[in-house]
């Protein structure tokens, strides 16, 4: 099978069974090979059960891999690293990188994942988040966009997702001040959304302008969804600053799907609106469909 495999990175805990179910259909479905990572950093040798629980960790998640999607090929992975460590290190070699999460960041859920913070401080490559309570939603595709010019690739992502999964993808774009006026973005996006539309039968296409800061707009969309895509931006903030594609990862109702996007444009160097870089990004996905 050809291609970059699918990395689904487990532990014992109960709720990696549902992240190894999402990872192998999503896998899958993508005709990619399904390749399941243990960090066994405890396993230090000297102790026999320890390096017996971290086989069985990975035979689990193999199980329950096979019983959610027959047909997928996989491989598992033990590796003797820290998580961090060695979910870099597979991410290199990766189409899609798939976490769970421990933890939202509610005091009532306990603090949110310190691994899942610094993965996606650090990778390159797409993750996906998903919480055994998300695992098995069903519904449309969401994706996020605020600059279609800079994020051409994370809309085709999602309507990629949205082509193998359920067949219904909705743009959300939240206004913000500043960006253009509402019934001038709302007319750009709305032609996006006709092109992109029109380019594939398989999939409908719909659009929602929020008057909204993006992460409760998000949210709320999320919260009848099957899977929400969202950019990730070069990371300003500092070291304990979340980010917005982490708090959705964190609170979503639905898996989230983050894809490193290039930086936004700078309207006073680059002169540019919302709206003149939403014009500008369906031009640019006219001349890619023709190209």
């Amino acid at each position: 099978m050809s291609g970059r495999p699918v990395v689904v990175g487990v532990t014992g805990a109960p709720s990696s069974q549902a992240v190894a179910r999402w990872a192998a259909r999503e896998a899958l479905a993508r005709q990619r090979v399904l390749r399941i990572v243990h960090a066994a950093d405890y396993d230090t040798g000297d102790v026999p059960a320890w390096h017996r629980h971290a086989r069985l960790v990975l035979s689990r998640a193999a199980a329950t891999a096979r019983g959610a999607a027959p047909g997928v090929v996989l491989e598992t992975v033990l590796v003797e690293q820290p998580p961090v460590a060695a979910l870099e290190a597979e991410a290199l070699g990766a189409e899609l990188l798939v976490l769970g999460a421990v933890g939202s960041g509610h005091p009532a859920d306990g603090p949110a994942d310190p691994v899942l913070h610094r993965v996606l401080d650090r990778v390159r490559v797409p993750v996906a988040v998903v919480h055994a309570s998300t695992a098995e939603g069903t519904g449309p595709v969401v994706v996020g966009l605020e600059y279609p010019r800079t994020d051409a690739e994370l809309l085709h992502d999602a309507h990629a997702c949205a082509r193998r999964g359920g067949g219904v993808l909705r743009i959300v774009h939240a206004l913000r001040p500043g960006h253009g006026s509402a019934p001038a973005v709302t007319a750009v996006f709305a032609e996006l959304a006709r092109h992109w539309d029109e380019r594939s039968d398989a999939v409908d296409v719909e659009l929602e302008v929020v008057d909204d800061r993006p992460l409760p707009a998000l949210l709320r969309a999320a919260e009848h969804a099957g899977l929400l895509v969202v950019g990730a931006r070069p990371h300003v903030g500092g070291p304990l600053r979340r980010s917005t594609p982490e708090e959705l990862a964190c609170l979503a109702a639905c898996p989230v799907l983050v894809r490193p996007v290039g930086p936004a444009p700078g309207r006073d160097a680059q002169g540019a609106s919302t709206a003149d870089s939403a014009r500008r990004g369906v031009a640019g996905s006219s001349r890619s469909s023709t190209g």
